[in-house]
């Protein structure tokens, strides 16, 4: 079972390199120039918005040409003509619940895709919000979310060593009380899930077991894991949605409440980048609307409370200076029926239009009014103009930061993109410079470019490797540092201030340098390559005194072990009963023999201290019968000569206490008729042997 599964069955260079015994400069890598770089700084927010139930598109977003066939073959549920809001674009007109979405409109933040859907059109609830949710025409053959995919390949490494100083903040956050399919990856959920930050309590105790190489370890490992990442971002959440603010009141309903606890968050500086919330009860197949005014009822009560609550957050929004950064998308499982039925309603349908609101979109009317026949009946629907995975992939590329090889991963294949965001906005090669002002827009993915987009000269972090034993004890000077470059094409010169030494890694010393005898303290490595003016790359790398040794240990005295886990260094040596080995891993088992053991932890810094165990292993005594009458018997292994059996009775006192010869058969017999009968606890020492258990006396 995968853990991803495990988990779905339970519920639904910033870094500094003292810190590290040894560094890989991957590590030390914020990541690529995408709006998930980090969650240290404001950047790009999506916030989606899902309209559960299947919205009525056509009730949403009418096309004006075709009212005459509208209220020809969808009379109980089209709309009053006087009532519809113009929107003086693309003869097209807007519920008049949506009279914000005119105000967008006209400020040019609203973005209008008709008729999105997909390829032969699934009418259940549940598999067409699978279809949406994996980005996946054939769900049932996907378990990963699009966005889960999305998050996992900006973050390969995830959940492990999450949340970190790069990304305190939680990658995308759930509004509710479950887990979507949205964000589950292959590997994990990418997501956090949160209903009330401000009544946040530790959802457990904070705890750090070792479990075993097993299946059954790994899922508790992996459990732990998640366990303790939760606790570690929620107490961020309710910190940041304490210190964030609502200027402008949101409506008391559910959808109003949702975006108002985002809004904290963002204002209360969560740096979080995709947000989820969601508003259902569009599964109108009856009372949709009130027989005497169709401009009413439960469909115009849906829009009004997304309408209103939408404004409430783009002008807490504008107020806060974060209306630039955010992205707002809303989507539905499916549309509704072009005629309604005989109950106020429509049923499930086909295609629907989406919007996008945000100061970055690019405001054209995507798509053409459909062509409605003024007879159509109940076989009759609307045609896709545009592919549900045409507008993720668009997002992912022009709005998420993603590149053509991220987008395509994440869906499967490669799709046409779709104009959402103004060109201006766009990073098309993905350098950190929008296109505006991109004077060099083809530069190859990771290249380092100057403030025109410009390829300049770099050389990947990682072209350095940089190791350090990282610690000295106070007093000595056995710091160590050793230095190599993958590309050995150039000449690089290397100062470090601190020592005031200059070096060089050259074809004469093969590119490697070891600079040692270093004393606590921290060392700037500025490397420069030969005839590349302005070239300059620092490291930063402490040599700190190391932490006390710090172990904790288990034993199984079945198997005679005793397992340690360790930390302090990455070289252990391990003293058992005068016999020393070394070993490289901070968790490892050491075989343990009958009778007591001294067990001797230590590193090669005498500084870190000495662990020291004396572990009692017992040979395993048998014994028969029990319940017992007359005879005793206890079967001793081992290669002790003799014994002590001591009987106890229940409130501990000693009844009789036996000294014995083992014999060569390994039997002793305890003769036990002087005894009365009762339950008695039999104690049975030696050299090797130390075990107590109950008899029964009859």
């Amino acid at each position: 079972m995968k853990r991803r599964d495990f988990l779905h069955k339970l519920s639904h260079a910033s870094i500094y390199p003292s810190l590290l015994d040894s560094i890989n400069i991957d590590d030390l890598l914020i990541g690529s120039n995408t709006t998930l770089s980090n969650t240290l700084s404001r950047d790009r927010i999506l916030i989606l918005i899902k309209l559960d139930g299947g919205n009525d598109g056509l009730n949403t977003l009418m096309p004006l040409d075709q009212l005459s066939s509208l209220n020809n073959i969808r009379k109980q549920v089209v709309l009053p003509d006087e009532k519809i809001i113009n929107l003086n674009k693309n003869n097209l007109g807007l519920h008049p619940s949506l009279s914000f979405f005119k105000e967008l409109e006209i400020q040019k933040r609203l973005k209008i895709i008709q008729s999105v859907g997909y390829e032969t059109p699934n009418y259940s609830h549940f598999h067409s919000m699978d279809i949406w949710m994996t980005g996946v025409e054939k769900a049932l053959t996907e378990y990963s979310g699009w966005l889960g995919r999305y998050l996992e390949n900006q973050h390969p490494n995830f959940p492990n060593q999450y949340p970190n100083s790069n990304y305190p903040d939680p990658l995308a956050l759930e509004i509710g009380y479950n887990s979507s399919l949205l964000f589950n990856g292959k590997n994990s959920f990418t997501s956090v899930v949160c209903q009330d930050p401000e009544n946040f309590f530790e959802i457990i105790n904070e705890f750090d077991y070792s479990y075993p190489d097993t299946p059954k370890g790994n899922k508790l490992n992996f459990l732990q894991l998640i366990s303790n990442q939760s606790n570690l971002y929620n107490f961020q959440l309710k910190d940041r949605y304490n210190k964030g603010y609502n200027k402008f009141l949101f409506p008391n309903t559910s959808i109003g409440r949702q975006l108002s606890i985002i809004n904290k968050l963002i204002t209360g500086g969560l740096n979080t980048r995709i947000y989820i919330a969601q508003l259902g009860g569009f599964d109108t197949h009856s009372n949709q609307v009130e027989s005497n005014d169709t401009s009413q009822g439960l469909h115009a009560d849906l829009l009004k409370q997304l309408n209103d609550s939408i404004e409430s957050l783009i002008k807490n929004l504008d107020d806060s200076n974060n209306s630039d950064r955010v992205l707002l998308m809303t989507f539905s499982e499916f549309g509704r029926t072009v005629i309604s039925n005989g109950s106020n309603g429509t049923d499930h349908g086909t295609v629907a239009p989406m919007f996008f609101i945000g100061n970055k979109v690019n405001y054209d009317v995507l798509g053409y009014n459909p062509n409605i026949p003024n007879d159509a009946d109940w076989t009759y629907e609307m045609k896709m103009q545009y592919d549900f995975r045409q507008v993720y992939y668009s997002v992912i590329k022009q709005w998420l930061g993603g590149n053509e090889d991220t987008a395509e991963n994440v869906l499967f294949k490669k799709f046409d993109q779709l104009p959402i965001i103004q060109g201006k906005y766009i990073d098309t090669d993905g350098d950190g410079v929008s296109d505006d002002r991109d004077l060099c827009n083809t530069t190859p993915l990771g290249a380092m470019v100057n403030t025109d987009g410009c390829e300049i000269f770099s050389l990947p972090a990682d072209n350095y490797s940089i190791q350090t034993n990282g610690v000295s004890c106070s007093g000595k000077t056995n710091g160590v540092i050793s230095i190599s470059v993958s590309n050995t094409e150039h000449i690089y010169n290397l100062s470090i201030p601190e020592t005031e030494g200059s070096y060089s890694l050259n074809s004469e010393n093969d590119h490697q340098l070891v600079i040692d005898e270093l004393e606590i303290g921290s060392y700037t490595l500025n490397f420069t390559v030969e005839g590349q003016e302005g070239y300059l790359q620092t490291f930063e790398i402490g040599i700190t005194e190391p932490p006390a040794l710090s172990a904790k240990s288990s034993v199984n005295q079945k198997g005679k072990t005793m397992t340690v886990k360790l930390s302090g260094s990455d070289l252990y040596y391990a003293e058992v009963n005068g016999d020393r080995r070394s070993y490289k891993l901070d968790n490892f088992t050491l075989q343990l023999r009958p009778g007591m053991n001294t067990v001797k932890i230590s590193t090669p810094q005498d500084c870190q201290g000495v662990h020291v165990e004396q572990v009692f292993i017992s040979e395993q005594v048998k014994h028969y019968p029990n319940p017992v009458q007359g005879e005793l018997n206890l079967v001793i292994p081992g290669e002790d000569r003799e014994t002590t059996v001591a009987i106890y009775n229940r409130s501990g006192s000693l009844i009789k206490r036996y000294q014995e010869q083992i014999p060569f058969s390994r039997i002793v017999t305890i003769n036990t008729t002087g005894l009365r009968t009762e339950i008695y606890v039999v104690k049975v020492n030696g050299q090797t042997v130390e075990q107590t258990f109950k008899m029964i006396k009859r």
